[in-house]
């Protein structure tokens, strides 16, 4: 796959992203600058960070689905996995398909979903 290519995968699932985030959906990330980047390339849905995850989660009607979205480093992964088995102990439909995806960034030296807001001008 040639970088051309590279850049319109990584666009498409993006766009599917910010597609799927304005339904009955909660997006789960880290910290308040992974929210900022996500607002910054179109997501309008509901956000919530980790941190405060649970204590809103129980506050508000069940979600369809959580999409989670962690940093792309080993530490995200293994904070990506115990907050998945976490949501799914407690009934809750954990997609983790956007991470998958979105962690090929590695390969350009983008370990964070911070770290997406530089792709922007090669996104278009």
């Amino acid at each position: 796959m040639n970088r051309e290519e590279f850049y319109e995968e990584i666009r498409k699932v993006l766009l599917n992203l910010v597609d799927e985030s304005s339904e009955e959906v909660v997006v789960l990330v880290e910290g308040p600058r992974d929210e900022q980047t996500l607002r910054h390339i179109g997501i309008r849905g509901k956000v919530l960070h980790a941190s405060r995850a649970e204590h809103l989660l129980e506050q508000m009607p069940k979600p369809s689905k959580i999409i989670l979205l962690y940093d792309f480093d080993e530490e995200g992964l293994k904070n990506l996995r115990k907050m998945s088995n976490l949501l799914k102990l407690r009934g809750y439909r954990v997609d983790e398909t956007y991470y998958r995806k979105l962690r090929k960034l590695k390969r350009l030296g983008i370990n964070t979903v911070e770290g997406i807001k530089t792709l922007m001008p090669e996104l278009g």
